[in-house]
């Protein structure tokens, strides 16, 4: 869950099989974390206490000792940065990091969303053979404003049913574009084609459009409007432009994130959130490294006059100045959430290299 964001209503539904429930969601880890916080917070000083208690009430006659075994805080846990999906659920406005799934539920109200109606955003461009210059103008110009069109002979691979694979574009589309140029006829694989765009509308409601463009030839003849696309609205555009406002304007699906293109000097661009990033900070690099050409350890030690990071009895911090050791834990966490490296014992002091830190420390070598 994205802290301070979305509803104040408590997380209640599983967002995987939707069971509704509520403090029911914590992890193993967080729960130890809290009883180790709770035990020195309110254990602690109440032993302190008593001893205080039994000291004074004895007037100096017996000494008291009061020794605990309470073990000292766990260190918070760390968000893992698995290959998560990054989901906005617009319903309680909450934003949430989940593997990937075909369907899930709203934590906090329970909403169902089936992902493969969601996924479903290409635009599906039917024509005519003889009209397929003018839609592939239409497919690069979409193309370049961020949509996903489709066309049948482009998506399809070699050897693919024609009707099997016009039905999966059919599915995996948010909507359908004819182009009813005077050679379009209501027959053949038209007539499929025309036949899964409706089955889709009746299955997807507004996740799905059906856009009807009826074009005129140089010598004023009209495309026909196919019997079964005449209870949709239908378009006569008088230029390839309007019939290009048109896609947009109807399209249940709009591009997003207008920035500056790679390449421009002097502008800051806004990247798109991703669950994982592709690159590891500088001292997360330098820590992964040396710990997979030693022993696989990381030792992190905070002391009163600062903390110390050390690799096969190597320090790794080159001063004690406050940014310096920030870099250099966030190096050490940067590990932890993409599971490089586990934390050995409860205190959260020693390290291990993984199976996956090993191998991404031979990438950083190749590299």
């Amino acid at each position: 869950m994205k802290f301070g964001e979305g509803s104040e209503e408590p997380i209640s539904y599983c967002p995987y099989c939707g069971h509704n429930g509520q403090q029911c969601w914590y992890t193993t880890e967080q729960i130890e974390h809290i009883n180790s916080i709770a035990a020195n917070t309110f254990l602690t000083p109440e032993i302190k206490k008593l001893e205080r208690q039994l000291i004074g009430a004895s007037n100096g006659f017996m000494k008291f000792d009061l020794k605990s075994n309470i073990p000292d805080p766990t260190h918070p846990p760390i968000e893992p940065d698995d290959n998560f999906e990054i989901l906005h659920l617009s319903c309680c406005n909450e934003t949430i990091k989940i593997a990937k799934h075909n369907h899930y539920f709203c934590t906090i109200c329970g909403t169902e969303f089936d992902m493969t109606i969601n996924d479903s955003k290409k635009v599906f461009l039917s024509h005519k053979g003889v009209d397929k210059g003018k839609v592939n103008e239409f497919k690069h110009t979409l193309a370049i404003l961020g949509y996903h069109p489709w066309i049948d002979e482009d998506a399809m691979p070699a050897g693919t049913a024609l009707e099997r694979g016009l039905l999966r574009g059919m599915q995996e589309s948010c909507g359908v574009v004819f182009f009813i140029t005077p050679s379009f006829k209501d027959e053949g694989f038209l007539e499929t084609e025309v036949n899964y765009a409706i089955q889709e509308k009746r299955k997807k409601g507004d996740k799905f459009a059906i856009i009807a463009l009826q074009f005129v030839d140089n010598d004023g003849t009209v495309g026909q409007i196919p019997e079964l696309l005449t209870t949709y609205v239908w378009k006569k555009p008088k230029s390839s432009l309007e019939a290009l406002r048109e896609i947009d304007r109807a399209l249940p699906v709009a591009p997003k994130l207008i920035d500056w293109r790679d390449g421009i000097d002097g502008v800051i661009t806004t990247p798109i959130a991703k669950s994982t990033s592709t690159e590891l900070s500088t001292e997360a690099k330098a820590l992964l490294k040396v710990a997979a050409a030693g022993d696989g350890r990381i030792m992190h030690f905070r002391y009163a006059s600062g903390e110390e990071i050390s690799v096969a009895h190597k320090s790794m911090l080159p001063d004690q100045n406050s940014r310096t050791i920030a870099l250099w834990v966030g190096g050490l966490e940067d590990l932890q959430r993409r599971r490089f490296i586990k934390a050995v014992g409860h205190k959260g002091e020693i390290f291990e290299v993984t199976r996956e830190g090993y191998e991404a420390a031979d990438d950083i070598d190749d590299k």
